[in-house]
């Protein structure tokens, strides 16, 4: 099992598996050269930088939309890195996340708070083989092969590059990082490869579904501490989990307060999703678009045509049950609730709650309480 080498701890999947992402291809070619660096999806014509990008790619394992999960995936031999350059998007939140393909879990980060950067504002992360605990933009890679032996998924390092709340018109919040492939050539030295970025068509999901797990114990009447499971978890972000069925009498709705942007965390969210295969994501509200009344929110997660004249209710966010046409019994609404880069002062925050424990009453006020309400006691609020 792989390990998060700067003192945080690996979490094991209990029940829910939500960091989003998807299996980059379904199975493993052999690396062109013993000494070459590999890279997947390994069609010639993927051969470029970030071919895989979710949730605009593949609705898979609970994404949130409001961001983008960037994945690259590379076999690397002992001399050999990856290095990344680029700068801060203009964006709440970014990081760069190096994991095992096999077991999916953390092998190392660098986010916008640790990362070093440069005198002009520029960034390079490099990913190896190498242990550099002392150099924050040193990444660790997966392990390599035993002598002799081809690789394995146990070889395949997965990188993440995380994007949250773009402020330009691209998931990304402006320029991808460059990816360029430092090669082992044997007797012929090393050899440096810039990978074009990837484009129009390069850009696409996997070709076979992930394997994936349903959440199973979930709660439907109260949130629950869920684990980032091992679906290519984030450390830096921590979640609560609901599982409420559908009733078309009623209004589900989620209230409580709102945590303060910047002082209290990076990002918060709520999102609506489906706990059945392959996990899709239905509707988000970032904080950005909750609205607060004297510092609380509302938030109704609604099915069609349950509430004809949303305008009508003032200082309610509304989210979508199910996507437009979805058939009759709509299934649970698998609520998300995030928490991205906590304060370690901040007392009420989803990481303080102990894993399958209930919100309440650790985060107090702060903490989403579910109740099911008729239109006139919605409008009334």
């Amino acid at each position: 099992m792989s390990r998060y080498r700067r003192g945080m701890p690996v979490k094991r999947s209990l029940m829910v598996g939500i960091a989003a992402c998807g299996a980059l291809v379904a199975g493993l070619l052999v690396a062109p050269a013993a000494q070459s660096i590999g890279v997947l999806p390994a069609d010639p014509d993927r051969r470029c930088a970030w071919p895989i990008v979710y949730p605009q790619g593949a609705n898979y394992a609970w994404p949130d939309t409001d961001a983008a999960y960037i994945n690259q995936a590379v076999v690397i031999g002992a001399k050999e890195k990856v290095v990344i350059q680029g700068r801060d998007p203009k964006a709440r939140y970014w990081s760069i996340t190096t994991y095992n393909y096999e077991d999916r879990e953390v092998i190392d980060r660098v986010n916008d708070v640790t990362v070093k950067r440069a005198k002009n504002g520029s960034w390079t992360v490099t990913v190896s083989p190498k242990q550099n605990p002392r150099d924050p933009n040193s990444l660790q890679a997966a392990p390599l092969p035993a002598a002799g032996q081809s690789p394995s998924f146990r070889n395949v390092t997965v990188i993440m590059y995380r994007v949250y709340l773009s402020e330009t018109s691209t998931y990304a919040g402006g320029p991808l990082p460059t990816v360029t492939l430092v090669h082992d050539d044997g007797a012929q030295g090393m050899r440096t490869e810039r990978l074009k970025p990837c484009v129009g068509n390069q850009i696409r999901p996997p070709d076979n579904q992930p394997i994936l797990e349903t959440a199973s114990g979930v709660p439907s009447d109260y949130f629950i501490r869920a684990p980032g499971g091992r679906f290519y978890p984030s450390f830096d972000t921590s979640y609560l989990a609901a599982d409420v069925p559908y009733d078309p009498a009623k209004i589900l709705i989620v209230t409580g307060k709102a945590p303060s942007v910047r002082k209290d965390m990076r990002y918060w969210s709520i999102c609506q999703n489906v706990n059945v295969l392959p996990l899709p994501v239905v509707d988000c509200a970032s904080d950005r678009e909750i609205a607060l009344t004297d510092g609380n929110y509302t938030v109704a997660i609604v099915g069609p045509g349950q509430v004809p004249d949303r305008s009508a209710y003032e200082g309610v966010t509304f989210l979508n049950w199910a996507n437009p046409g979805a058939a009759a019994p709509l299934p649970n609404a698998f609520l998300i609730v995030r928490n991205i880069l906590p304060s370690p002062s901040f007392k009420y925050g989803i990481d303080k709650v102990s894993l399958g424990e209930p919100a309440s009453p650790t985060m107090g006020p702060y903490a989403p309480i579910i109740d099911h309400v008729t239109l006139a006691e919605l409008a009334a609020r």
